[in-house]
Order: structure tokens, then sequence, then C-alpha cells
């Protein structure tokens, strides 16, 4: 079979797109060229990989069996090209991921692992991320992907990896320790502890409740670790909400944690700049993804994002 790169580069912009004016625009070309290439390439492989109407293109069973390989070719292929480049240059790529309050996560270790394996030729550096800086140094230029959770500022293309519960981190004499579930609205109105260099209004909204009570979150605490804040809850200053992997520290002294009544959990996701389309970013974003699917069949106590 004939297959060429540009046939399998438009296949999958278009099916990404699904959307053949949208498509056309990415790829630089005429909607009649890209309609000739996927003509080719359903002749080449001998099968119909979309249906058009004038309403919509979709997918078809054939198309998606090839959508689920056509995106690590592409990655390989790029890699090889770039290897080969680094190998007559004499330079070795760089990869600079940042990394936002996920260190203490499983996750973490087995996508840098994961990657590392399958890239080795690939230099893969944790960049160094301020922790007001929503897009772990993804938007400013120092990291080339970062991990992050969600919500994410904009200019970020983002996927999500694991779900990840909230809890609530009480004072072990507070009120709400009584209950089995703690009502959001109630712990809302309490003073949180929160992170001193941390500025990320959307992040605290998220994590403070925000969206159960009015006006601004009351900060009972300032605190620039972990720990800080685990001993402001403790010392009866504040109240906190954390993911629920943060139980790994646990027994502390005077904390207790309790789940939340009926509130969305918090999301991880990888993220790399919208109009970034270098291979080595999408193979990393891929890897990163394949990893967090691995740790959920596990049963490792994240859920799918």
């Amino acid at each position: 079979m004939d297959v060429e790169l540009r046939h399998l580069r438009a296949f999958h912009v278009l099916a990404t797109e699904l959307n053949f004016t949208k498509a056309a625009a990415r790829l630089h070309m005429t909607q009649q060229a890209l309609s000739n290439q996927i003509k080719q390439l359903e002749t080449r492989i001998g099968a119909t990989l979309f249906q058009r109407s004038t309403r919509q293109v979709t997918l078809t069973d054939a198309g998606r069996t090839l959508l689920q390989r056509v995106p690590d070719i592409l990655d390989t292929v790029g890699a090889a090209i770039a290897d080969t480049r680094e190998t007559e240059s004499g330079e070795r790529t760089e990869l600079i991921i940042g990394i936002r309050g996920v260190t203490g996560l499983d996750i973490t270790p087995r996508v840098l692992r994961t990657f590392a394996a399958e890239y080795p030729q690939v230099v893969v550096t944790v960049g160094k991320v301020g922790f007001d800086d929503a897009s772990a140094g993804v938007l400013a230029g120092s990291t080339d992907v970062g991990l992050i959770w969600l919500p994410a500022p904009e200019g970020l293309a983002v996927t999500p990896l694991l779900a990840e519960e909230r809890i609530a981190l009480l004072p072990a004499d507070h009120p709400l320790t009584a209950e089995t579930a703690v009502p959001p609205a109630e712990l809302a109105v309490q003073p949180f502890a929160w992170w001193t260099d941390n500025r990320d209004l959307m992040a605290r909204d998220f994590m403070t409740l925000a969206d159960y009570r009015e006006g601004p979150a009351t900060i009972g605490a300032e605190v620039a670790t972990l720990e800080d804040l685990l001993a402001a809850v403790g010392s009866g200053q504040a109240v906190a909400v954390s993911v629920a992997s943060v139980s790994r520290f646990f027994p502390w002294a005077g904390v207790v944690t309790r789940p939340l009544r009926d509130v969305p959990p918090a999301v991880l996701a990888v993220a790399c700049r919208a109009d970034d389309e270098r291979p080595l970013v999408a193979a990393f974003v891929r890897t990163a993804a394949k990893a967090a699917a691995e740790l959920v069949a596990e049963g490792e106590g994240s859920t799918p994002a």
C-alpha cells in the first residue's frame, strides 16, 4: 500500500476536527485538496474512513480503528526525524516538565519513568515552577508541558488524566467532624489555610469552595508547605480542602479528614500551549494519558477524569 505521511496527517487532523473547513485551515490547504487526500487514503487502504453529509462528518468503524494507531505513527516519525537531526548536529533534545502541586501523586514518577523509557534520547528536566503559575510554566515558556490541576488558564490545551476526590481537613474538635460527609456550604464559610505564594484566584476559589458561598474566602492562616497547612488545621486556626491522596500523610496530630458531600472532584491534567504542535510534546501528552489509564486500571485510588 502506497500510503504517505501526508495522507495520515490529513486523516488525523480531519478525524480530530470532524470539519473539512477547520481541518483544511489547520493543514494550510484547500478543502478540495484535503478531500482528495482523504479519498486517496481510502482508496489505498481499501476502507471508507468517514461518513460525509451536508451537515456533519463522522468516523466509520474503520476510521476509528485507524485513529487508534495514527497518532503513535506520527509521533514516532516525528521523534525519529528529531533524533536524526540531533545526531547530525551533536545536540540532544530536552523536554522541560512543569509540575504544580502533584509531586505527592503516584502518577508523577510513573509518567516521567514511562516517558524516559520510551524516549531514552530525550533529556527530561523538571522545571522550577512558581506556586502561583497556574500553567506550570507553560504559558511563560519556561517549560514545554505541565502537570496541573484544573481549572486551567486560557491558552492551554489540556488532556485530563485523573480525578481525585476533594476532602475536608478539619481540626479534631471541629463541629463538622460529626458529619459523615461535610456539607460544602457549611465548610465554605470557615477560615481557610491558604498558600502564601499562591495568588492563583481560580485555584483558590476551587479549593475554598467559592461556588458554595457569597463573597471571598476568609483566610485564617497563610502557609508555605503542606506540613504548615496541616499544623494550621491541627491547631484550630483554619480548615482546608485537599485531594484524597493527601491521606498518605496521616495520621497527623489534631487533624481529621471527611468526605465532602456532592462536590465535583479535582481533575489532574497534562497541559501544553494550545498552538504547540511539536511531535515530542504530543508524545509526552500521549504517554501521560497512557500512564494514567494504567494507574486507574491497577486500582490505585484515582478514577478516570
